[in-house]
């Protein structure tokens, strides 16, 4: 059966499926503005998907692709075809709780650029 990072990689935005497929995640501090991110290989994307049963907390419009590390997790909304990002809680994981963030993808992928 295929993993939901494949199943779903014609629904991500370009410039994640660019920045997953050459560095297939990433963990660090990316500075004041962004912050502290996790950004899961693909691999974990489906092990966090069925460890934290997302299935039964978010719908299939959200793909979770990581973390800040400190009990939100990354999420693309798939309806807004944007590589704009939402933090969603761990705790009380809901789709009616996700904050939509001030930057891009675009963005977090140049700032990884920028520090490694």
């Amino acid at each position: 059966m295929p993993d939901r990072y494949t199943t779903l990689r014609g629904k991500l935005p370009p410039s994640y499926v660019t920045f997953i497929e050459s560095h297939n995640g990433w963990e660090g501090d990316l500075g004041d503005e962004i912050g502290y991110f996790v950004i899961w290989n693909r691999d974990s994307i489906q092990e966090n998907w069925d460890g934290y049963e997302m299935a039964q907390y978010l719908s299939d419009r959200w793909f979770p692709f990581g973390s800040n590390g400190g009990g939100e997790i990354l999420c693309f909304d798939l309806e807004s075809g944007s590589d704009r990002f939402f933090w969603i809680p761990l705790i009380g994981m809901s789709g009616e709780e996700a904050m939509l963030q001030d930057y891009s993808f675009v963005d977090v992928a140049r700032a990884v650029r920028n520090v490694s």
